[in-house]
């Protein structure tokens, strides 16, 4: 027996590919599998975080603190997806007052604040503190910054 394993992200094109497989000669059956990818622990600790800040409501911090944007939380998860284990181990989140979120990484003294539509990043180096601001944001910019040295 022969298999033919083909991964794809868009369902959409399922049925077009099962009557495809069917007109081919020889073809006895068709099975369909559908797979998570493995979440790295760091990913999962960091998930929980984020679980838990997205249930935040506006006032969380008893005053006018908005809740995490919804566009920086989608921002986020692109990154996680792109990111292995090594990108965020020693990286926390924390939600900021005006619903951006803060990416912290206490070992190397960096922080990113990361925004709907842009991110800042900064690093505290001997020679003080260096970094940018209003970066256009990506998630390959993104993961440039988060290894930054």
């Amino acid at each position: 027996m022969t298999e033919l394993v083909i991964q794809k992200e868009d369902k959409s094109i399922l049925p077009s590919l099962k009557k495809v497989m069917r007109s081919i000669q020889g073809v006895k059956s068709i099975a369909l599998k559908t797979t998570t990818p493995a979440i790295s622990p760091t990913a999962q600790r960091i998930l929980k975080d984020l679980a838990d800040y997205e249930s935040y409501k506006k006032g969380w911090d008893d005053e006018s603190a908005e809740p995490l944007s919804p566009v920086v939380i989608k921002s986020f998860k692109r990154l996680l997806e792109k990111s292995n284990e090594d990108d965020l181990k020693d990286w926390n989140i924390f939600p900021e007052k005006n619903g951006t979120m803060i990416l912290e990484n206490s070992k190397r003294q960096a922080q990113i604040n990361l925004a709907e539509k842009e991110f800042s990043y900064f690093i505290l180096a001997d020679s003080g503190l260096k970094g940018e601001d209003h970066i256009k944001l990506s998630t390959s910019r993104l993961l440039k910054a988060i290894n930054h040295d």
